[in-house]
Parts: C-alpha cells; structure tokens; sequence
C-alpha cells in the first residue's frame, strides 16, 4: 500500500538506523555488606548497593557462613572474621585482613541461572579432614591444587582449580538452596591462599586483565564495594593462575 502524498513522514521514521551497541538492559540491584581495613588501622563498614550480576556477585559469593577460617587466633567462622584480624595464609604466613565482603542469596532468585548454584564439598573428599566438615562454596570458588602438569603450564606444580571442576555427584555436590544463604569473601593487598574448614582456598583476587575487559560502568560498580582501593592494582599481581574446569579434567584424567 502506498504512502497518501498529502501525509508529511517524520524525518525520525525516514532516517536510517542508529549502529553501534545495544544499550545494556538495566540490572537488578541488591545490598553488599562491606567490611574494609582503613589507612589508619580500625575497621569501617558499610552497605552498598550494587548490580546484581555475576561479575560483582563473584566478589563476596565464596564461602557460606559458619565456615571456618584458620587465623592465629584458630578457626573462626567467616562471618566473625574482622579487618585487621590475623590470618594465616599458605604463602606468606599472617596476613592482616583487609577486606570481607557478604551477601544474602534468597530462595526467589535460585532458579534465575547458575549463579545461584552452590557447591557442598563433603568432609574428607581430599584426604583426611580436606574439608574437616562440609564445606559450602559458592559457584566461582577456586581450590588450590597441586599437580606436576601444571609446571608445564605456569612453571610452578600449583594452581587455582575451580570448585565446579570436581563436582562427581558423591562427594562433590552442586546444590539448589531452599533457604537464604549468607556467602562471604575476604581479601587482603595480594593474592593469597587461606585454609577453611582444612581446604586451601583463594581469596578475592581481580586478576590480571579485569581492568581491560570491564567497561567504565562496571569497573565503577566493582570498585564502589571496595573502599580501600583506588583501582585493582591495589590487590596486587596474581602469581598463582587458575586453571579452567576443562584443563582440570584433563589433568585428573592424565592428559
């Protein structure tokens, strides 16, 4: 059907088409309970409210509450643990914590992706009390893991596995929570290797390229629930790489 001559069209509708990249939907937000260590000594803490996607997620969604953290003051359940607390870490022996970082996973969002998805590590999957009780790890957790390929790899026999790598139905289960779930991460001015209820784990570390593959928008949003930081240099190198779940699988199975 033609256009009526006598009908003027809005250049609007004549135009050609804008290209370039779609606008990026907008995302849902929640709370961040923040815990970071300050220039002069003491504790400070605070609620920010952030995106609710995975990148930021990731930041606190590490271990579930009651585990247990080996300080020098023994093991204390994550959801005590303070800036400033001495803790001992596998490479550098007591580090000063710098940072805790919380959420609360709600039963209304378990079913929205796998970001929802938990990781229950029962008691002696590794060896003798590797973990000492259940360990409840969130989806993007790394263990440290030691294996000679990896020298192959990255020069040294060790490196971080992601817990998902090691999921066999028995003894490494992911699980759908039914309840609200408080997920913790902690982080110090490197990256470091903590021990929780037996098993060495990773603390939050940005990684190398964060900065590069984040846009503006994003590395704001990541950077607001850290205080203490200017950028994420100020968490330092990572010396230790992490291994994909597929390069996982094919070291357990020899390859």
């Amino acid at each position: 059907m033609q256009m009526p001559s006598d009908v003027s069209v809005p250049p609007s509708l004549t135009r050609a088409p804008l290209r370039g990249p779609l606008p990026r939907p907008h995302a849902m937000s929640r709370p961040y309970n923040v815990a970071w260590l300050t220039s002069s000594g003491h504790a400070d803490f605070d609620t920010i409210i952030a995106p609710s996607i995975p990148v930021i997620e990731a930041a606190c969604a590490h271990m579930a509450r009651g585990t247990l953290v080996t300080t020098t003051q023994g093991a204390v359940a994550v959801e005590d643990l303070v800036p400033g607390m001495d803790i001992l870490t596998s490479e550098y022996g007591p580090l000063p914590l710098q940072w805790v970082g919380s959420y609360d996973m709600t039963p209304q969002e378990v079913h929205a992706s796998d970001r929802s998805k938990l990781f229950r590590v029962t008691s002696d999957t590794f060896g003798l009390s590797k973990p000492a009780s259940d360990l409840l790890l969130g989806p993007r957790s790394h263990l440290l893991t030691r294996h000679a390929a990896c020298k192959k790899l990255f020069g040294v026999d060790l490196a971080f596995a992601p817990v998902r790598a090691f999921v066999d139905g028995v003894q490494v289960v992911e699980i759908t929570p039914i309840s609200t779930v408080s997920l913790f991460n902690i982080a110090f001015d490197r990256q470091a290797t903590i021990t929780a209820n037996g098993v060495e784990l990773e603390c939050f570390h940005p990684g190398p390229f964060a900065e590069t593959l984040l846009d503006d928008e994003l590395l704001y949003s990541l950077l607001r629930l850290f205080p203490h930081v200017r950028s994420l240099d100020g968490f330092g190198p990572q010396l230790i790489q992490r291994l994909t779940a597929f390069e996982v699988t094919a070291l357990r199975a020899g390859g």
